[in-house]
């Protein structure tokens, strides 16, 4: 038996890329970005998903990741977000990947870059005061040029201006250059010749006006074991869940080990033969509990939903992350290695 699993739902990617590709420029490519296990839901399942589906391009953040990445991706460009430091230079060239350039010194030797332009996001990338002189004296010239939205889901303004910084540091430019992010689709004028999209591909809402996505990950696990327990019991670490009634227990193979968050312990439910059963007691790192006393015919075996892919489920990944005081982001990537990945 499994402990946990996500699903991921490979017709639904690639409805995700053709409506990505709908609403784009035909010359505009779709650059996937599969950092973080991609976003969590399992890098060797996702990537060669999407290249059926027809992205262009990968991009990933670290020398490891895209290593893991080539395993699955033989002959597609992979960006390196985290750049190229000399010491990687050899392992560069032998799997044959793009790097990141964000400073104010001479590119790489050898292996193709991408200059990365800082236009208010403060973080890397050269500044765009500088960036049309250090593009001009490139030698050799990048294979890309491209810059990051700070804030493109909360101020519209903000991004037109940072994309009017980024065409006049470009303008000349003949490489390739991208600046749209998944919520930088919804900033008009932003897709130019790449998109790079990330949680968009896994069906995520950015924003609200994105709603022509499909979520791909469900998340399971199974109940374990199941406790009859009277009223007035403390359950779980430190007691903190007490029951109000005689009640039935089931216990979950799924933890904060797991991704999980030990924040759900008061807050969570899961779904158990259609119903909403809440969280009892506290997260443990390899096991939570619920109580199903209001569930009819709950059995060791049974299936509980951690995780549901339905925008307007209140086990989504949106809502989650409401619960959670966070993102959807950081509810996706935390879900962990020892959680099988499964496609269907």
């Amino acid at each position: 038996m499994r402990r946990s699993w996500v699903e991921i739902s490979r017709r639904k990617l690639a409805e995700n890329v053709r409506a990505i590709r709908a609403r784009i420029p035909a010359s505009t490519e779709i650059c996937a970005v599969v950092k973080a296990n991609a976003y969590g839901h399992g890098v060797g399942l996702v990537a060669p998903a999407l290249l059926e589906a027809g992205v262009e391009g990968y991009a990933v953040a670290s020398l490891e990741e895209a290593v893991e990445l080539r395993r699955w991706i033989h002959s597609a460009p992979i960006l390196v977000l985290g750049g190229c430091p000399p010491d990687e230079t050899e392992a560069f060239r032998k799997y044959r990947l793009t790097a990141a350039h964000f400073r104010l010194e001479t590119p790489p030797k050898d292996i193709p870059f991408e200059v990365k332009i800082d236009t208010g996001m403060t973080r890397l990338g050269i500044p765009w005061t500088e960036a049309a002189q250090f593009l001009a004296s490139c030698s050799p010239q990048p294979a890309g040029v491209f810059s990051h939205f700070a804030s493109p889901e909360t101020d519209p303004g903000f991004s037109n201006l940072q994309l009017k910084r980024f065409l006049e540091a470009t303008r000349g430019s003949t490489t390739p250059h991208h600046i749209a992010s998944s919520a930088g689709l919804r900033v008009a004028g932003a897709f130019l010749d790449r998109v790079r999209v990330g949680l968009a591909l896994y069906g995520i809402r950015a924003t609200p006006e994105i709603d022509y996505l499909q979520p791909v990950l469900t998340w399971k696990t199974s109940v374990l074991a199941l406790q009859e327990v009277p009223a007035g019991r403390a359950v779980g670490y430190g007691g903190i869940y007490q029951t109000h009634r005689p009640s039935r227990l089931a216990v979950l193979s799924v933890g904060y080990a797991d991704g999980y968050s030990r924040a759900l312990s008061k807050r969570g439910k899961v779904r158990i033969r259609g119903a909403l059963a809440p969280m009892a007691g506290r997260v443990s790192m390899d096991l939570a509990t619920v109580d199903v006393t209001d569930i009819p015919g709950v059995r060791v075996g049974d299936h509980a939903t951690l995780l549901e892919a339905d925008e307007r489920s209140p086990l989504s990944a949106n809502q989650l992350a409401r619960l959670l005081d966070t993102i959807s982001y950081e509810v996706l990537t935390a879900i962990g290695a020892r959680v099988d990945r499964v496609g269907v």
